[in-house]
């Protein structure tokens, strides 16, 4: 998928889940406009819309487009 069409077809939350340590994929999600979650909001946003193990959200971080 292009960012033009993530963007046409966007009509509700756009939320990525990475690894924390992935700093590679975390800038390039902020370089096209994606805000880091800090941790506390990271976990509930984890736990609310995927289904992963407690360790894995420990070590993950969610970005959403603005």
């Amino acid at each position: 998928m292009t960012e033009k069409y993530l963007k046409k077809n966007q009509d509700s939350r756009l939320l990525v889940g990475t690894w924390k340590d992935a700093t590679w994929a975390i800038q390039f999600y902020q370089k096209f406009g994606f805000t880091l979650h800090a941790k506390e909001e990271t976990a509930l946003l984890l736990k609310k819309y995927w289904k992963i193990p407690t360790k894995q959200i420990e070590n993950s971080v969610v970005l959403e487009r603005c």
